[in-house]
């Protein structure tokens, strides 16, 4: 599902970018410090693409210091923490809703992508035959004829 979202991109709200300024202001730090470049980045092109918002949720997520540190504050803080987490889960809301609608509305298999099997395209709306419907019959009548002529001609006569 996360797949779909992949380049989608979203405008940072102007008062989040004043909040990331006033943070790049309150510390004092080089670019070696983490987050440094990405306030920078942020403020300046007012974006943030998926990958950059999942970047910096798992750095929050992972993150175990104090909140007054630089790294912190220059991600953005609590602020920051809260609007990613936002935005993620209403993307991530607005793609499966789609896919249930889609579902309640009669189209099948909509959680299931497509994907390949061993250089095979299968399909989530391609139905899977059982039985003698399975094979294609001519093709198995083929490979019964052909069964039948090497046993005649592996037999004496």
């Amino acid at each position: 599902m996360n797949s779909k979202l992949y380049d989608r991109k979203a405008k940072l709200p102007e008062s989040l970018i004043d909040h990331l300024s006033k943070s790049f202001e309150m510390v004092e730090a080089d670019s070696n410090v983490e987050g440094f470049n990405r306030n920078q980045d942020l403020r300046g092109s007012g974006i943030i693409t998926y990958q950059q918002l999942k970047r910096v949720k798992n750095w929050f997520d992972g993150f175990d210091g104090n909140k007054e540190d630089a790294p912190f504050v220059l991600n953005g803080g609590d602020r920051m923490n809260k609007w990613c987490d936002h935005v993620l889960n209403h993307w991530r809301t607005v793609e499966k809703d789609g896919k249930g609608r889609k579902e309640a509305a009669g189209m099948e298999n909509q959680f299931i992508d497509d994907h390949d099997k061993d250089g095979i395209v299968v399909n989530p709306h391609d139905r899977h035959e059982k039985g003698i419907n399975k094979f294609n019959t001519s093709v198995s009548e083929s490979v019964e004829t052909f069964k039948r002529l090497i046993d005649y001609g592996n037999t004496e006569r």
